[in-house]
């Protein structure tokens, strides 16, 4: 009798064991997914690559003599058309229409713009209690079927997502372009590019009326094809 007791104690004893153990990998598991993010925070991306911001005062030469007189010619044919958006031109338009104590007062430094495949990473460095982030815009913005635009936003810090600080984020950049900028419908136009509600992307240009009917995003160029309404 005792040694059957003692069998049962002791497969009771194993039973409460593996139970342990089979709950403890995975909170090993979550615990070391944590570390890994928290320490993703910190990390500055492999994609950031500061533009030089240049205060001559001149005009970016790719929007005038490039992108501006492309897009007129093209918008007047009454016909759908594209324009290709380069990467190292997009980057010399914000090199030249960004102003360096403005983004200082607004907490931003070093900012960063990147075409990858299906995405573009927009980032900056900002200072919060005292700590150094590096925060990027990832962007897969598209057209879908019915005309509607959508951003397709995500806030990273350093490496990591951080979804539940993204609409705070999300205010900030909005509230500190608008107070750096002398464009008083800056904070609109961006607070469109930020929202997570469908637009139809819709512009006049020279009296005409266009729309954005796709968006191709590939390593180092953006094609934004147009319809003319």
């Amino acid at each position: 009798m005792e040694k059957n007791l003692d069998n049962a104690a002791l497969e009771k004893g194993l039973k409460i064991a593996k139970f342990r153990t089979i709950c403890l990998w995975p909170a090993v598991f979550l615990f070391l997914l944590f570390v890994i993010w928290f320490v993703g925070l910190f990390k500055t991306p492999s994609f950031h690559r500061p533009v030089e911001i240049i205060a001559d005062d001149e005009i970016s030469q790719y929007l005038t003599n490039c992108i501006l007189p492309e897009f007129y010619n093209k918008s007047q044919m009454g016909q759908p058309f594209e324009i290709v958006f380069t990467e190292d031109g997009v980057r010399d338009i914000v090199s030249r229409h960004l102003d360096a104590n403005g983004l200082k007062k607004a907490g931003f430094s070093d900012v960063s713009v990147i075409f990858a495949k299906g995405r573009i990473l927009i980032s900056a460095k900002t200072n919060y209690r005292g700590y150094d982030f590096i925060v990027t815009a990832v962007l897969k913005p598209y057209v879908n079927g019915r005309g509607y635009f959508s951003p397709g936003l995500k806030i990273q810090a350093g490496t990591s997502d951080i979804p539940f600080a993204a609409d705070a984020v999300k205010r900030k950049i909005i509230y500190n372009l608008a107070g750096i900028s002398s464009d008083s419908n800056i904070s609109d136009y961006v607070g469109m590019f930020f929202s997570d509600n469908k637009i139809i992307p819709e512009f006049s240009f020279h009296h005409r009326n266009l729309r954005i009917e796709k968006i191709i995003l590939d390593d180092k160029k953006m094609i934004v094809g147009f319809l003319p309404e």
